[in-house]
């Protein structure tokens, strides 16, 4: 899937092996002066690519299964559920380990350090599990052609698998960079707000996830212009390394329909840049 300023793409490949391609119309928050402000076009960003994420994966299920779509309540649900998984797993579960593991620590600071970390370590097992799975795989190594098909894009070369399947599958701007890097600007607000209740220490979280999602959007495009530079590069190492647990190399298939979905976002679509958090297009910012 690749969103570009006007409108998103969606390929798929279908069982019996064609493909098959969408593109809808698209306007943007980020089109409104309020949401072009820094932070709050973070924030903007962030719930646009959550959205269309879940209609074009609603959308791709429906195909590859050959079924219908599930309709809007069996949506909601199923979004429902998949937010209360990852409130659960992420936020929730890492709060009450720390409490329940070093809840004797005296220092605030450390106690906060420990369940940042703490957090971190679901996270990165959480991906090595799902990693591991065959099916999986087959959607990473989707992920590694999204990648190939955006170098291509950037450097203005031609659309064409041979070409793509020379690129790397990491990129600066992919959506584990961003994960990772929020992860880190939380762990260390988190570790300055104290140690209040275990209700209220969970609320505090959520509600600063909006707040931390926009800081993160914004170091990552400073660090996209400056992506030349000794220190981002040192800066974007981990992130980097981490993606080699969310992409696999793709083959010519996988790539095939990654390259149609860009070209046929490009067909209407000429505006397109690169969206700092998910590597798919996106609106233009002046």
């Amino acid at each position: 899937m690749f969103r570009g300023e006007r409108h998103w793409s969606l390929a798929v490949r279908r069982p019996d092996g064609t493909i098959h391609v969408e593109v809808h119309p698209f306007r943007s928050l980020l089109e409104r002066p309020l949401w072009k402000k820094p932070i709050l076009r973070g924030v903007a960003a962030l719930w646009e690519n959550l959205r269309l994420g879940w209609r074009a994966l609603s959308i791709s299920a429906d195909l590859a299964l050959e079924e219908g779509e599930m309709g809007r309540w069996g949506g909601a649900a199923a979004a429902l559920l998949a937010g209360a998984l990852v409130l659960g797993l992420f936020v929730v579960l890492p709060t009450w380990l720390a409490s329940l593991l070093v809840g004797g620590l005296t220092s605030s600071f450390l106690f906060n350090l420990v369940e940042g970390g703490i957090r971190l370590s679901i996270i990165v097992l959480y991906l090595l599990t799902v990693s591991s799975f065959g099916e999986m795989r087959r959607v990473l190594r989707y992920h590694g052609a999204e990648h190939q098909s955006i170098h291509l894009l950037e450097k203005g070369l031609p659309l064409r698998v041979d070409l793509a399947l020379k690129q790397g599958t990491d990129h600066l701007r992919c959506g584990t960079s961003f994960l990772l890097l929020f992860i880190i600007l939380a762990v260390l607000t988190y570790s300055l707000l104290g140690r209040p209740a275990l209700w209220l220490r969970v609320l505090e979280r959520v509600v600063l996830i909006p707040l931390l999602a926009g800081v993160s959007y914004e170091i990552i495009k400073a660090a996209d212009r400056r992506q030349h530079s000794a220190l981002w590069r040192v800066l974007a190492a981990p992130g980097m390394a981490l993606q080699r647990l969310t992409t696999r190399r793709p083959g010519p298939e996988e790539v095939e329909v990654a390259l149609t979905a860009l070209g046929s976002l490009l067909a209407v679509d000429r505006e397109t840049t690169v969206d700092p958090i998910t590597a798919s297009s996106s609106p233009r910012e002046d």
